[in-house]
């Protein structure tokens, strides 16, 4: 049976040195956001991993946090639709990604973007691109 930290650590192994990463202005983790980082930050949370038999199965979510673009004509912060697009475009990888007896079911696997409902002391907005991974882990 794998653990979270080991299901995570895969998954930030696949990610390190990819153009996922290197087009991003932050940091990869699977240990948290930096506190308090305003860059576009690459974070690996494990949200579930059930079974302990030969068929072991993990939710995992990549998040990628992307500042909103100030519209000065409505004075108001606003999604960065070319930017997330690109960042989208560069996470698909995600979806078939595998390893010895590691891999995702792209069918149970998806990608949304939402605001994070938080602004910064500055008072800029972000939002950020939720990939959520089906990992199975055969432990034969």
């Amino acid at each position: 049976m794998k653990s979270d930290i080991e299901i995570a650590k895969f998954v930030y192994h696949k990610i390190k040195g990819t153009d996922l990463e290197r087009n991003v202005t932050g940091k990869l983790s699977d240990r948290g956001r930096p506190n308090k980082s305003d860059k576009e930050d690459i974070v690996i949370s494990v949200l579930a991993n059930e079974g302990c038999g030969q068929i072991q199965r993990a939710y995992v979510n990549v998040n990628v946090y992307v500042r909103d673009l100030w519209n000065s004509e409505t004075k108001a912060w606003e999604k960065d639709t070319l930017r997330v697009g690109k960042l989208c475009e560069l996470c698909k990888f995600l979806i078939s990604i595998r390893k010895d007896e590691y891999h995702t079911t792209p069918s149970k696997c998806s990608q949304k973007t939402s605001p994070t409902n938080t602004p910064f002391e500055d008072g800029h907005t972000e939002h950020f691109i939720n990939n959520k991974l089906y990992i199975e882990i055969n432990n034969e």
